[in-house]
């Protein structure tokens, strides 16, 4: 933009911040440290004039908006404190409560776009009965049944024609989970032969809406993630969530997805099969 383009949009919105601000131009003067003059001068109609850095930064400290944004080299008019502390949302999560609130309205909101989730343990849409029984054991406050019941709605969700789902998952989460290993060591390896018998199922009924991938946690890690569609992404961090809104940090981590599933060993139309062995291959061995 030329000088005088610059100060017709530098008027409009300096007019607009001081509107919204409910100053009149005399309260402005008094809190920017301005004359009152200066300031009808800028808002003239058919001026050109733009005040210096000083008076500048003295108004929109006064109005709580950006300098960029008045000058027509930006569209947010917050200042950039502003816009940096809020490009990261730390969220409560509500891990051990059988509605997770966010998790239900982010999945709505983007309803008709992917989904792209690298679980902490197992995928939550296709875990059993008695895998919800045995996380929720220990949290008597908290209700498996209705856990059971939001499960179902997640999978009901995602059998949508409209919706699709990426899972990313390395090999080894699953044999850990097959040999009951870690958390896992309590949970009777009749309940971890149907889970992973239920998740084959799945991987078959499912596909190609629901696509689970598996990596070799050797060459690949991550950190437990949701990506919902461009608009937003949540970094799970245990007790809280990282969420970045649409932006470049949400298609880094699309990026990163994408990168687990290019490197993965077992691809999601192979999976089905795959897991088909690991419960032979458990059977034997706890024969």
């Amino acid at each position: 933009m030329d000088k005088r383009q610059t100060a017709i949009l530098f008027r409009k919105r300096l007019g607009e911040a001081i509107l919204q601000s409910g100053l009149s131009k005399s309260a402005l003067a008094d809190k920017a440290g301005l004359d009152r003059s200066a300031i009808s001068q800028m808002l003239k109609e058919d001026s050109t004039t733009l005040p210096n850095g000083h008076s500048l930064a003295l108004l929109c400290q006064a109005l709580n908006i950006s300098s960029d944004w008045l000058l027509g080299l930006a569209d947010d008019p917050r200042p950039s404190s502003q816009v940096l502390e809020q490009a990261v949302e730390l969220t409560p999560s509500q891990r051990w409560h059988p509605l997770d609130k966010n998790i239900i309205r982010w999945h709505m909101e983007a309803l008709g776009h992917k989904i792209r989730y690298i679980p902490s343990s197992l995928p939550t849409p296709m875990k059993t009965s008695a895998v919800i029984n045995y996380e929720f054991d220990i949290h008597p406050s908290k209700t498996a049944d209705q856990a059971q019941i939001i499960t179902d709605e997640q999978l009901s969700f995602f059998r949508r024609p409209e919706s699709e789902l990426e899972v990313a998952l390395s090999q080894q989460t699953l044999q850990d989970f097959a040999e009951g290993n870690g958390v896992w060591r309590g949970l009777d390896i009749k309940d971890r032969l149907e889970q992973i018998e239920k998740l084959s199922d799945y991987c078959r009924e499912l596909y190609p809406g629901v696509r689970l991938h598996l990596y070799d946690g050797r060459s690949f890690y991550s950190s437990p993630i949701l990506v919902f569609g461009h608009m937003r992404a949540a970094l799970y961090l245990g007790q809280r969530y990282f969420v970045f809104p649409k932006g470049e940090r949400v298609f880094a981590l699309i990026r990163h997805f994408d990168e687990l599933v290019r490197g993965a060993c077992v691809t999601s139309d192979n999976t089905a099969r795959w897991l088909e062995n690991l419960a032979i291959e458990t059977k034997k061995n706890s024969a």
